[in-house]
């Protein structure tokens, strides 16, 4: 799992170790969907669905601690609110590329006993 988010869990909201695993896999699923709303939104383009998908992501990465995601999705945000498709291309490239990064960083799922 990516330190900084589990340093944030642990430290800022006080999580027990065995209650961070969960909410990081919360954390990817809901940065998924995020994402595929991105990537719709940007290939229209619709600017206001970017602009409502990015204040959800920066939202919720701030919260976690993800402070990489929450400083890419506040730029495509930016790009969003200038109308301007090539910045909003770039930027949902690097949240798909964070997203990979933290999908590869996920904890393997427990095996059964």
């Amino acid at each position: 799992m990516n330190e900084n988010i589990v340093h944030h869990l642990r430290d800022v909201l006080e999580l027990e170790p065995e209650e961070i695993p969960s909410l990081y896999e919360t954390f990817l699923r809901s940065f998924g969907e995020c994402a595929g709303r991105l990537r719709a939104a940007v290939a229209a383009p619709d600017y206001v669905a970017i602009r409502a998908a990015t204040h959800t992501l920066m939202g919720f990465a701030r919260n976690i601690g993800a402070n990489d995601l929450g400083d890419a999705a506040l730029a495509l945000n930016a790009a969003a609110h200038a109308a301007d498709p090539a910045a909003c291309a770039l930027g949902v490239r690097e949240i798909e590329e964070l997203l990979q990064r933290y999908q590869a960083e996920a904890p393997a799922p427990a095996s059964p006993a």
